[in-house]
C-alpha cells in the first residue's frame, strides 16, 4: 500500500537522468545542481526535521514541496490510516512528479540520441 515513494522515485530518477544528459560535458555541474535542489527538498519535507516550530515562510514552502505530501502520506499509512487526505495528496504529488519526470526524461533521451 506504500507505492508513493516508488512512484516519486521514478519521477526524480527521470529528472536526474535528464539533468545528467543536459550537463554530460561538465559532470561537476550535475552534482552541484542535484545537491542544491535535493537537500532543501528533503529539509522542507519534514523528513529530517519537524516543521512544527519552523518559521511560517518555511511551512509555506513545505506545502509546495511534493515530497512533503509523500512523507505525510507515508506517516499516515504506517499508522494504519489508509483513507486520509494526506494519502490522497501524497499519491497525487507522486504521480504528478512521475509524469513530469517521465516527460522530461523521455524528451531528453530522444534529443540525446538524434
Amino acid at each position: 500500500m506504500c507505492e508513493e515513494p516508488g512512484i516519486l522515485g521514478l519521477g526524480i530518477g527521470s529528472l536526474s537522468y535528464a539533468l545528467a544528459l543536459a550537463v554530460r560535458e561538465q559532470d561537476w555541474l550535475f552534482w552541484t545542481v542535484h545537491q542544491t535542489l535535493l537537500f532543501p527538498l528533503m529539509i522542507l519535507s519534514g523528513m529530517l526535521l519537524p516543521l512544527d516550530a519552523a518559521p511560517q515562510w518555511m511551512r509555506a514552502l513545505a506545502t509546495a514541496n511534493p515530497l512533503t505530501h509523500v512523507v505525510n502520506a507515508e506517516r499516515d499509512l504506517f499508522a494504519g490510516q489508509l483513507a486520509t487526505t494526506n494519502v490522497g495528496w501524497g499519491f497525487a504529488a507522486a504521480l504528478l512528479t512521475a509524469a513530469i519526470g517521465a516527460l522530461v526524461g523521455i524528451r531528453s533521451l530522444n534529443r540525446s540520441t538524434t
